[in-house]
Order: C-alpha cells, then sequence, then structure tokens
C-alpha cells in the first residue's frame, strides 16, 4: 500500500480531525495519594502510559503521570513520592471537539506526550490522546503531493 492509498480521514488536513475521532476512550485513574507502585501496577495491567490523577479534595485540577514521569521519579531515588507529587499539573485539557492540529501545537507548547480530554458538559476526563494516537492518526491521512497542504490549521 503506498502512503497516498491509505485514508481513514479523507481531509488532508489535521483541522479536519476531531479529538474525538483519533482519542482513548476511556481513562485509568488513580487517587493523587497513590504510591509509585500502584502507579506502576496499573501501567502495566492496562498496558497503557498513562494514568489520570484524580483531584484532591474538591480541586478541579486533574493530573496525568505517564510512563516518562514514573521512571523520572524512580531515577531518583526511593519510590517514596505520590502520583500527584510526579503527576504533571496543571495538565493540558481539550474536548473532543477540538482539532487535532490544536492538540499538536499544545502538545508541543507543552512539550506533552498525552492530553486530558474533558467531556463537553461534565467536565471530567473521557479519553486520553497521546503521541501514538497523533501518528496513528496521521498515517491514516491521504499524503499530499505538495507540503503546501499539509499542516493547515485554519482547515481552509
Amino acid at each position: 500500500m503506498t502512503p497516498a492509498s491509505r485514508g481513514r480521514y479523507p481531509a488532508m488536513s489535521l483541522a479536519a480531525i476531531r479529538v474525538g475521532d483519533v482519542m482513548h476512550r476511556g481513562v485509568v485513574t488513580c487517587r493523587s495519594e497513590a504510591s509509585l507502585g500502584t502507579v506502576a501496577r496499573l501501567l502495566a495491567a492496562h498496558r497503557i502510559h498513562a494514568v489520570v490523577v484524580l483531584p484532591r479534595d474538591d480541586a478541579d485540577e486533574w493530573g496525568i503521570v505517564s510512563d516518562l514521569d514514573l521512571v523520572a521519579a524512580l531515577s531518583r531515588g526511593p519510590p517514596t513520592a505520590t502520583a500527584a507529587e510526579i503527576a504533571s499539573v496543571p495538565s493540558v485539557y481539550v474536548t473532543p471537539d477540538d482539532t487535532l492540529a490544536g492538540v499538536l501545537q499544545v502538545m508541543s507548547e507543552r512539550s506533552s506526550h498525552h492530553v486530558i480530554v474533558l467531556g463537553r458538559s461534565s467536565r471530567r476526563p473521557v479519553g486520553v490522546v497521546s503521541t501514538l494516537d497523533v501518528a496513528d492518526a496521521v498515517a491514516e491521512l491521504p499524503w499530499p503531493d505538495s507540503s503546501d497542504a499539509w499542516f493547515n490549521p485554519s482547515g481552509d
């Protein structure tokens, strides 16, 4: 199969693809006081790269701990930290209606490999978009003959 013959997404613009089309639906969560061992077990058991950390008390700040965050914390010494202490906070949030072009920009600006997708009305996590999800979507795009059409944030 040639790259030009691929095409789960008919549009050539990343601005035409919605987050809801590429995200992993559902999230695996842990409590903010979870140990690094608990986080590691969740990552391994679910074969995922990130766990969403529940906010403390009535806070509205969801965190996320990636496998890379876990490795960095473990490399610093004995695993005494909690999930909340190594979580990326504030996390990067998007909605299912946001565009993949917008997610790419946010990921790049924040040096983030995972973005939490919040529900339209609930403002609770409904999914996660990772750099691997982005790669999967890009692999399915019909590749343009010219780089002019490749990244078109406006979707025109």
